[in-house]
């Protein structure tokens, strides 16, 4: 996901996330994991404040693990 520096700071991305994890939550997705960079702080810290949590690297990933941050969120499917 990327939002354009003006646009920054307006909780599109945060927007864009909750669709996101509703959508899944709808179709039985119980557990949403993603990778973000090192250098991405505002995405740490939004990922972070939304809920997700830092797991050990996956996939082609696990050959990126000092510049590489994977995550993942258990959705409510109720």
């Amino acid at each position: 996901m990327y939002v354009a520096p003006a646009a920054r700071g307006l909780g599109i991305g945060r927007a864009i996330l909750e669709a996101l994890e509703r959508e899944a939550s709808a179709m039985g997705v119980t557990r949403l994991v993603l990778k973000t960079g090192t250098r991405q702080l505002a995405a740490l810290a939004m990922y972070r404040r939304a809920g997700y949590r830092d797991i050990p690297p996956f996939g082609e990933y696990v050959a990126s693990a000092a510049t590489s941050v994977c995550m993942a969120k258990d959705l409510d499917t109720a």
